[in-house]
């Protein structure tokens, strides 16, 4: 909270001189409040955050995050209260606002932050692409959207929550339910790994999908396909042996009036 405003106070004061070294400074400061937003509201999902990794976090993975855990965490919402006397009868009472959770849309985040971040580099001499646009503008613009979420700190979420262990990394894996509910997916925060969720009865089951890999001694385990690549070297969860990755099998068919046939298959291997 102290940050995000120091960050915005500070931004707001260098665009007031606007010249060229200023707007520059500006830029960092608005970036930097604007990291310290998402911080904020990652907090109050501090239970369903991996422990062991959270802490290698960029701001990218941060904003990643931030959708991940919430189907709905780019809705800004009102948060009221009422008394009931049982769960689902009518309320007795007027609501009560709480307050309103202002939430970023996940798009603009990431958007935003990589553009200010071009700002912050000397111009590449050989680029084919078009001109920056100015700078002064473009601030002035993202200090207006930050704004509300500058001086709006109430945040608020509740779910239940389940736990399965994932099979890319091992570690415990914790989602909201009702965001599995909504999307039938989850993802381990931890390596990426990525999954189906089904319901057959009234507990949920996480299914990886990632292709599998099958070791001599009999165990089957799944690699994030992030980190599927030619050099990416992994182990064997069963027996521990040393695998590394050295290239993939292509194949290809011919098409014919819009439809893949098999007359012309071919295998090849990229190393």
């Amino acid at each position: 909270m102290t940050e995000k405003r120091k960050a915005y106070d500070a931004a707001t004061v260098l665009l007031a001189k606007q010249d060229d070294c200023s707007l520059r400074y500006a830029a960092l400061e608005v970036r930097r409040c604007l990291e310290a937003v998402v911080y904020e509201k990652l907090r109050v999902y501090d239970v369903l955050l991996p422990e062991d990794s959270v802490y290698k976090w960029q701001p990218p993975q941060a904003f990643d995050a931030l959708i991940e855990i919430e189907p709905n965490a780019e809705e800004s919402c009102t948060i009221s209260i009422a008394m009931h006397k049982e769960p689902g009868s009518t309320e007795e009472t007027h609501f009560q606002r709480l307050g309103v959770d202002e939430r970023p849309k996940g798009k603009w985040i990431k958007k935003t932050w990589q553009k200010l971040g071009s700002y912050l580099h000397a111009d590449w001499p050989f680029s084919s692409g078009k001109p920056r646009s100015p700078l002064q503008p473009f601030l002035e613009k993202t200090l207006k959207e930050l704004a509300p979420l500058v001086n709006n700190s109430f945040t608020m979420t509740m779910s239940n929550n389940i736990d399965f262990d994932c099979s890319g990394c091992g570690k415990i894996v914790r989602v909201m339910e009702k965001a599995v509910e909504s999307s039938r997916r989850a993802a381990c925060l931890n390596c990426g790994m990525r999954y189906r969720a089904e319901k057959p009865e009234e507990t949920f089951l996480f299914y990886p999908d990632e292709p599998p890999f099958a070791c001599e001694c009999g165990a089957v385990f799944f690699i994030p396909s992030r980190h599927i690549e030619v050099g990416y070297k992994f182990a064997c969860g069963g027996c521990k042996r040393a695998f590394q990755i050295n290239g993939f099998d292509w194949k290809f068919n011919a098409v014919i009036d819009d439809a893949v046939t098999s007359e012309s298959e071919s295998d090849s291997e990229e190393t």
